[in-house]
């Protein structure tokens, strides 16, 4: 694969690309909710009776996914905003749950699990849109070299005062999972690192590691 020259719009266009995906396939589940109520408003009509419990779990799926898309816009429109300053203080969190909220549709594609763990409140003063793109490497990273079926986690904290953030998967004991250095995104990883004035550090056995930040930013 040849490298993007501007891997600012790659990342931007991949996350437009599947959040949209995933916005439609709301939009389908809506419509066939809603034909569902229609067609049991139909045998109603002819039978006088009404199926209560059907029209409700077809009106509790609509909400659901009025719920998630409403939520997908809201994560896009954030991600969006990283584009705003060159230079920013962001509630390190929020920007890990905003990231593994976005990348749901690549662990489901690779039959895996990604979650963001409850962290600590920790803003980080950086490059916005940098950050998000090194935390979509880090999971990258994890979805190709760990087995299908393993459960990814990210996690805020903290080191000596200074922000960080774990990524570890887990998996069925027996299963091989590749070293995370040796992924095709493992580059991406470094030199982002070193723009964002933040360490990469990977456990012994490279199956999960640690971004920890400075307050410098390239």
């Amino acid at each position: 694969m040849t490298p993007s020259n501007n891997p600012e719009a790659e990342f931007l266009a991949t996350m437009t690309a599947s959040t949209t995906h995933e916005l439609r396939n709301v939009l389908a589940i809506v419509k066939e909710s809603a034909g569902l109520i229609e067609d049991i408003v139909r045998v109603c009509r002819d039978k006088g009776a009404l199926d209560e419990e059907k029209v409700q779990r077809a009106t509790g799926r609509i909400d659901a996914q009025v719920k998630r898309g409403a939520d997908l816009l809201t994560n896009l429109n954030r991600l969006s905003h990283a584009l705003d300053r060159d230079r920013d203080t962001v509630d390190l969190s929020q920007d890990v749950e905003q990231v593994v909220f976005l990348s749901q549709r690549f662990a489901r594609k690779s039959g895996q699990e990604i979650t963001a763990e409850e962290g600590e409140e920790k803003t980080l003063t950086t490059h916005p849109l940098r950050l998000q793109m090194i935390l979509f490497a880090a999971i990258q990273c994890c979805l190709e070299q760990f087995p299908e079926g393993a459960r990814i986690t990210l996690r805020a904290g903290s080191r000596d005062g200074s922000p960080l953030v774990t990524f570890k998967g887990e998996w069925r004991e027996g299963e091989a999972a590749g070293r995370l250095q040796e992924a095709e995104a493992w580059s991406c990883m470094v030199d982002l690192a070193d723009s964002l004035g933040a360490e990469l550090e990977v456990g012994p056995d490279g199956t999960g590691g640690q971004l920890v930040f400075s307050e410098r930013d390239g």
